[in-house]
């Protein structure tokens, strides 16, 4: 049987977004990201989906 890795465990880490309002950096789940959720910023609150293309 071959041996395959677990997909799910791999996209499970934190990338750095920018706010579009503060211009800092926060971090969140590649998965939140990849699916266009919206994003809060824990800085301002602001609440925005990230523009990178993962």
């Amino acid at each position: 049987m071959s041996d395959r890795k677990d997909g799910k465990a791999r996209r499970n880490f934190l990338i750095k977004c920018p706010c579009p309002n503060c211009s800092k950096d926060s971090e969140h789940s590649y998965s939140r990201v990849q699916k266009g959720s919206l994003l809060v910023c824990p800085y301002c609150s602001t609440m925005f989906k990230s523009s990178q293309k993962v």
